[in-house]
């Protein structure tokens, strides 16, 4: 293998025999320069994509976002693979990357998000919830600040989405999927644009979107009385209203299609994903 790319002393991009690799490793791109051989026992991780879209998608974050993300992300999904005795497809580099990244910032930001899945993870996916646990022990030493416990369970839950994406080819999974495409055609309606599925911000509200379906087609009754911030409610309503307007409606159609409300915390986590595609909207035109 040699060097195509270098993002930093820990990641780079390589050549395999013909294929593009993402490489992680501690010091593995320390002074390399393109065309270089690899010293392949420096090789913490390799993340071989089977599409090209992968690549697309993370050249796309890390112009983004710092590559210590990548690291730590890389970590994280090692500890997992280990704990949970299984292989995550590199799919999952990006997910964990990403929310990572949009964790810390909504967390400096002061900005905090329930989980309101968190009892059930914890109880159904107890060493999921774990390893969650312990990713949040590694972002605190890597970039000194503390995240609150519902993000160890939004971890665990990409583990578990990760796992579990056959899920869609059931009965279920075809409710499930025309649910998803109905709540996009209304967002697409809303904002007036046919939203870029190889778009991060497209992957990243899909991702979210998923599990929102997953919890409101599930057969347990949903907790609409757990306590909101209405503080936080308020300021994404007063600062989004495009975005929360799009949501309303969301939170209509579910109404009137399953008899289900959707709470004031998942309604505030929806219009910030949304707020993301107008912001990426806005800066491409």
């Amino acid at each position: 293998m040699y060097v195509k790319k270098t993002f930093n002393n820990n990641v780079l991009l390589a050549d395999n025999n013909g294929h593009e690799v993402v490489l992680i490793g501690k010091g593995l791109g320390f002074q390399k320069k393109v065309g270089q051989v690899i010293d392949e026992s420096a090789v913490d991780k390799m993340y071989t994509p089977t599409e090209d879209r992968w690549l697309t998608l993370f050249d796309e974050l890390i112009n983004d976002i710092s590559p210590q993300y990548f690291e730590i992300a890389s970590q994280i999904i090692k500890v997992a693979e280990k704990k949970l005795n299984t292989k995550f497809n590199a799919y999952l580099l990006i997910a964990i990357t990403d929310h990572i990244h949009f964790a810390v910032q909504r967390t400096r930001d002061q900005i905090v998000i329930r989980n309101e899945l968190l009892w059930e993870i914890q109880h159904f996916y107890p060493t999921e919830y774990a390893v969650g646990q312990e990713a949040l022990q590694m972002i605190d030493q890597l970039f000194g600040i503390q995240l609150a416990d519902d993000e160890a369970g939004f971890i665990a839950l990409k583990f578990v989405e990760n796992r579990t994406s056959s899920q869609y080819r059931t009965d279920k999974g075809a409710q499930m999927t025309k649910l998803l495409s109905d709540i996009i055609t209304i967002v697409q309606y809303q904002l007036q644009t046919h939203l870029d599925e190889d778009s991060m911000s497209y992957q990243r509200f899909l991702v979210h979107l998923r599990f929102f379906v997953e919890r409101i087609t599930g057969s347990k009754k949903v907790n609409t009385s757990e306590e909101t911030d209405d503080v936080l409610y308020t300021h994404v309503f007063k600062k989004y209203p495009q975005a929360f307007n799009c949501t309303q409606k969301i939170t209509q159609f579910v109404k009137s299609t399953l008899n289900k409300n959707v709470s004031l915390n998942e309604q505030v986590y929806v219009t910030i994903h949304i707020q993301r595609i107008i912001n990426e909207m806005s800066q491409q035109s």
